[in-house]
């Protein structure tokens, strides 16, 4: 089915895709929308990924383009091109694209870089007034899943009012960081779900509610059809994010939970106990009822008044509760800083961010460190993970992570993203024979340089990188080169 399905899609002529959706991973999209809200040229929430086009659409129209400096206009000019292949809507559109790569990174950002050695892929999508289709299909060179063809991406969306609904296969980014999500990132490959979210982020038209200014909801159920311990397993998810006007502030509450599969209740009942926070073992159920594994907290984002061009953020989420405490037994922890402007003609974005998945006890984490915690669940035994990958930071558990960044965008489109990151890995020490990158305390040092440039058939990105490593014998961090190249049709 999947040769099938990529043969069909190659046989589709080229045109850019049209999508509502705007997927993570385009650093360039991202540094324009991020410095239009941040100088107030636009208030949209930019946290839960994949955005709504139709979001997007509706606050780039309200810009007045008059008004703004040259830097603000290029990054305004880019963002609206882009819109408006993505709205483009009654007719089949299409995109192909193809990589190779020198020993792949296994420790992903926000970036979009390829997962293998040899990529190829074929889309093609159809987008009307209520209904939208993308069929979607990589085959994979070598993979490290063992899945050589992909329906990642592939999904099917009905508008019902404000609220965009669909199933298939997406990527998603919960949070403000930059190199990595503690609760959702895409590190792992997308699992097949439904999911619904809001299709504009406008605010309440109520005066007892319009304190909260834009806002977006989303929520999904996925199947993790990989092989587990718990075969058949589910993960539920939702996310609420508001940007109070006048403030500075974007605010992000989110939670997932893993339940249901083979020899486990999937009934009402046992989602309903999810919901409401009866699934605390030792504290408000017997461990042989307990119905889930569950992640759950809240990001602050906070641009600096008076223009001052930098952003604090955060992401603190807790793991399940502990017996005789309370209903959040310890902490994974993140906090970054990123500043912005224009260098020798060029727009840059610049971060630094320290990820902790340790977890930690106390009220806000701040107490004594509890080992074999992040990511792992004494009933889901295989833990917050998905053929292979950590569902949420890249790092997996027991892990600390410093890393440094910048995006650089020339006004004609093309970009470098650099990344240095320092990372112990494991690093309690305990042996962890879930934990995707080692089993054993590991540092690494990973330096990536990236281009994108934008040529008349479609953007080209290479990628070159440096790995230092003293884990042993692993093939996801030898010391050594890596690189890639890749080509989109759009």
């Amino acid at each position: 089915m999947a040769k099938f399905l990529l043969a069909l899609l190659l046989a589709v002529p080229i045109a850019a895709v049209a999508e509502p959706f705007v997927a993570p991973g385009d650093m360039q999209l991202r540094h324009d929308l991020q410095l239009l809200n941040d100088n107030g040229e636009m208030n949209i929430t930019l946290t839960a990924w994949p955005l709504s086009t139709a979001d997007v659409q509706i606050a780039v129209k309200a810009i007045d383009a008059k008004s703004l400096s040259p830097a603000m206009f290029a990054a305004y000019q880019r963002t609206k091109d882009r819109i408006h292949y993505e709205t483009a809507s009654g007719k089949v559109f299409a995109r192909y694209a193809l990589s190779g790569s020198l020993d792949p990174r296994f420790v992903r950002a926000f970036e979009d870089t390829p997962r293998d050695e040899g990529e190829v892929n074929a889309a093609a999508s159809w987008r009307g007034d209520r209904f939208s289709i993308k069929l979607s299909a990589t085959a994979a060179a070598n993979p490290f899943d063992g899945d050589d063809f992909r329906p990642d991406g592939t999904y099917v969306g009905v508008l019902l009012g404000n609220w965009m609904v669909s199933a298939g296969w997406q990527e998603r980014w919960w949070g403000p960081g930059r190199d990595g999500s503690l609760i959702l990132s895409t590190n792992a490959r997308p699992a097949p779900g439904v999911a619904i979210q809001r299709n504009a982020s406008t605010p309440f038209a109520s005066k007892w509610l319009s304190w909260i200014g834009p806002w977006t909801l989303s929520s999904f159920v996925l199947e993790l059809d990989d092989s587990r311990f718990v075969d058949g397993a589910r993960l539920f998810g939702i996310r609420g994010v508001f940007r109070p006007p006048k403030t500075g502030l974007e605010i992000g509450i989110s939670r997932t939970a893993q339940w249901c599969g083979e020899s486990r209740p999937c009934d009402l009942k046992t989602f309903g106990n999810l919901l409401i926070g009866n699934d605390n073992r030792g504290v408000n159920v017997d461990p042989a009822d307990e119905p889930g594994n569950q992640l759950g907290g809240f990001d602050i984002r906070w641009r600096l008044p008076n223009k001052i061009p930098a952003a604090l953020y955060m992401q603190w989420i807790g793991e399940d509760g502990r017996g005789g405490g309370g209903a959040i037994g310890a902490w994974l922890r993140q906090l970054g800083v990123e500043t912005w402007g224009s260098v020798a003609g060029l727009t840059h974005r610049t971060h630094l961010e320290v990820a902790d998945t340790t977890c930690r006890q106390g009220g806000f984490g701040f107490s004594n460190a509890v080992p074999n915690c992040g990511y792992e669940h004494s009933i889901y035994r295989t833990g917050y993970r998905y053929d292979g990958r950590s569902i949420g930071h890249s790092i997996d558990g027991d892990g600390m992570s410093y890393s440094f960044g910048s995006t650089l965008v020339q006004s004609a489109g093309h970009s470098w993203n650099i990344s240095l990151r320092f990372m112990d890995i494991n690093r309690l020490g305990a042996p962890g024979p879930t934990h995707t990158l080692s089993p054993v305390s590991a540092e690494v040092l990973d330096l990536q340089v990236t281009h994108r440039r934008l040529t008349r058939w479609g953007p080209i990105s290479a990628g070159v990188g440096v790995v230092d490593s003293d884990i042993q014998g692993s093939a996801e961090f030898s010391s050594g080169i890596t690189a890639f190249i890749q080509w989109s049709s759009r």
